[in-house]
């Protein structure tokens, strides 16, 4: 029993200490983003909207696809004083396409007065000639639900870009602070050791209880500046996973993996416009805005003007005598006066297929813009990386040197804290220019059509 027990509680130390070695998630800028693309709820509401837009198209298809119903009444009786036995069967087919023809089938069967089942045939083809058959409501509304469709797909890659976007920011922002962090605690160890330097010469008579106050007013400004962006440093962590579907107290390390050289995008401008004229989500958004708007314009010519139908039709009836009916026919429709109202609502649709491609030309217009402005911002960065990395190499060294000097006793403690301070400060500088240079990038991408 002793064994068994001792066995347990060797286990239980075992997976605990398992369970501390395995210690925080580690994260690159593209692990994040991968992340989020797969547990963030924004992303997910968006393939929702998605797959709904395929199942409106696919309800809108199902209007050109044969449709058939039966309906039976096996136990029925009709009579005013004796009931009669009097069963009855339905069937209706039907089938339209989008060319503008109608297949209509309907036949019935009931007992009639001698005792035998009668029943009757019907089939009737219908074939629009006039307006063109592609100007049919139901044609137009499955076109619309199609570009519907293509609309949703590109918000929701916008939507996806966007997150995107937002895990940039936020894993720079993260580093940027964790760097904060580093200098205000440096600051803090400065004011500290201040302190005790006055104090120091306060018993020397070299300080006065006023020098000493200074000093702990500083240590007290210091402390709390080092909270101030530690606990933003916090918040900045729990919304970031919050982004990425990470439990709160899971714990997670940022990591930039990426080299200068593979950060460095290279395209030219007008690459980069003709790109984007072509592949743009909003400006594609917009060309089927256009789209939808012709063919609201056409489904309200199509109402307001002549039709003109073939019809064709066979009926077969056993009720009574045996007959058999055959039509042929045409079957026209000429709207004769409406008060203008036809008129009114064609003008209304041709100014909104108007006003839409405005729209277009303007939209091409500020994002041709947006990819100058883009495209000059990261090559301005691109030098400002390049000098502040070599600025950030030149501070290590510096930091070497002083700290050997410092080892000679050449130089102070405070000297070396300044040191120090001087290179945390470049490479926050460095990772701000970083951060830049990354969203200009996601923007440009963005802007061109292309995946961040």
């Amino acid at each position: 029993m002793g064994k068994k027990v001792a066995f347990g509680i060797l286990l239980s130390f075992v997976l605990t200490a398992m369970s501390f070695a395995k210690g925080p998630t580690i994260l690159s800028l593209q692990d994040s983003i991968q992340r989020a693309l797969r547990y963030n709820l924004n992303v997910q509401i968006a393939k929702m909207e998605v797959e709904e837009a395929k199942l409106e198209l696919k309800k809108q298809e199902a209007t050109f696809k044969p449709q058939a119903s039966i309906s039976a009444a096996p136990l029925q009786w009709e009579g005013k004083y004796n009931l009669q036995y009097n069963p009855q069967v339905d069937f209706n087919a039907s089938f339209s396409n989008q060319w503008g023809t109608n297949v209509t089938l309907s036949a019935s069967q009931e007992k009639g007065e001698n005792e035998r089942m009668e029943g009757s045939t019907s089939l009737t083809v219908i074939q629009k000639i006039l307006p063109a058959p592609k100007l049919t409501p139901f044609y137009l509304s499955l076109k619309k639900s199609f570009l519907s469709l293509k609309k949703e797909e590109l918000s929701s890659e916008e939507e996806i870009e966007n997150i995107k976007l937002l895990v940039i920011t936020s894993f720079y922002k993260i580093l940027e602070e964790e760097k904060e962090c580093e200098l205000k605690k440096l600051s803090l160890e400065k004011a500290k050791e201040n302190l005790t330097i006055v104090k120091d010469k306060l018993k020397k008579g070299m300080a006065n209880k006023i020098d000493v106050m200074d000093a702990e007013i500083g240590l007290i400004k210091a402390e709390e500046e080092f909270y101030q962006v530690k606990n933003n440093l916090s918040q900045s962590m729990i919304d970031f996973k919050e982004l990425l579907g990470i439990k709160p107290d899971k714990e997670i390390v940022l990591r930039d993996k990426t080299s200068l050289k593979d950060r460095i995008l290279k395209i030219k401008l007008e690459d980069a416009v003709n790109q984007a004229l072509e592949n743009n989500r909003q400006i594609n958004q917009q060309k089927f805005a256009v789209e939808m708007r012709q063919l609201d314009l056409l489904t309200t010519k199509s109402e307001v003007s002549p039709s003109l139908n073939f019809l064709a039709g066979y009926n077969y009836n056993t009720q009574g005598l045996n007959k058999e009916e055959y039509r042929v026919g045409m079957l026209v429709e000429i709207p004769l006066l409406d008060g203008e109202k036809g008129k009114t609502e064609i003008q209304i649709a041709e100014q909104e297929l108007k006003k839409e491609k405005l729209n277009l030309e303007k939209l091409k217009q500020d994002i041709c813009g947006k990819i100058r402005d883009n495209f000059y911002e990261l090559k301005s960065l691109e030098k400002r990386i390049l000098f502040l990395k070599l600025s950030r190499e030149k501070q290590k060294e510096a930091l070497d040197l002083t700290k050997r000097m410092f080892s000679q006793g050449a130089l102070t403690l405070q000297e070396v804290r300044e040191r120090e301070r001087s290179l945390i400060q470049a490479e926050i500088d460095y990772i701000e220019a970083l951060a830049e240079y990354e969203l200009a990038k996601a923007r440009l991408l963005k802007n061109i059509g292309k995946g961040i």
